[in-house]
């Protein structure tokens, strides 16, 4: 079974070995006005596959009180529908390593804890996301309003997007036309599975809780800017350079 399981693996990576383009963007996250971590995410583009990586690392005075080395890997097809997800969490005592498998014409979730040498599954009969292809695919697809069905933390979320109205932001000194989203999450189902919940899970994933999207109007479409709203200080992410290699 563990040989099947890393086959698998192999398989879905493999054609990202040859002819992949690469993009990266950076952000910066800050909260209560102050930065906190730096956000690296690339994406890798075949024919067939799109592999979005996210690696985030705490920064300035907060990496002295709160390490954060954080990895996260999204596997998914061209209409960003998920095959995998991958994280790996070193994160002052939280430490995990997890892949969850997705297999969308059944509708079965497989969460494999690498760690704890543990395996649990969910059922869901929708096309289904993780946070990261979710993000994505509005940004490809720039709906006036949509539903999305998104794994997070064992728990399946729906996510429903609408684009509320249009802003303008400046980044790197030119000034860009933006739609703004707000992004209401709502637990669709609960495995009631205990799981220690890392800092991207735990804050972008909230019962009745609230995001915002700033996404530019020009292609490529950017996510120039997010907001997490929390309590007491909402969390804000910002884009600082982005490049293809």
């Amino acid at each position: 079974m563990k040989n099947k399981f890393w086959l698998v693996i192999f398989i879905l990576i493999l054609p990202l070995v040859c002819f992949a383009e690469e993009t990266i963007y950076e952000y910066n996250i800050h909260y209560a006005g102050l930065p906190v971590a730096l956000v690296k995410i690339l994406v890798d583009t075949t024919d067939s596959l799109q592999t979005i990586t996210l690696e985030s690392t705490s920064r300035g005075l907060v990496s002295a009180l709160f390490s954060i080395e954080n990895t996260y890997v999204s596997s998914c097809n061209t209409a960003f529908l998920s095959f995998y997800f991958w994280k790996t969490i070193y994160q002052q005592n939280v430490h995990e390593k997890k892949v969850v498998l997705f297999n969308q014409k059944e509708g079965s979730i497989v969460v494999r804890n690498l760690l704890a040498g543990k395996i649990d599954s969910l059922q869901c009969n929708s096309p289904i996301y993780d946070i990261l292809s979710m993000t994505f695919s509005l940004l490809s697809d720039l709906p006036e309003q949509k539903q999305y069905t998104c794994y997070g933390n064992y728990r399946i979320w729906q996510l429903n997007a609408v684009k509320t109205k249009t802003v303008t932001l400046r980044y790197q000194e030119k000034k860009y036309g933006c739609f703004e989203y707000r992004i209401n999450s709502e637990i669709q189902y609960d495995s009631k599975i205990s799981s220690r919940t890392d800092i991207l899970t735990n804050n972008i994933f909230k019962s009745r809780g609230t995001t915002y999207y700033w996404v530019s109007q020009e292609a490529p479409h950017l996510l120039l800017k997010a907001k997490y709203k929390r309590f007491p200080f909402s969390i804000f992410l910002y884009l600082t350079n982005i490049y293809t290699q």
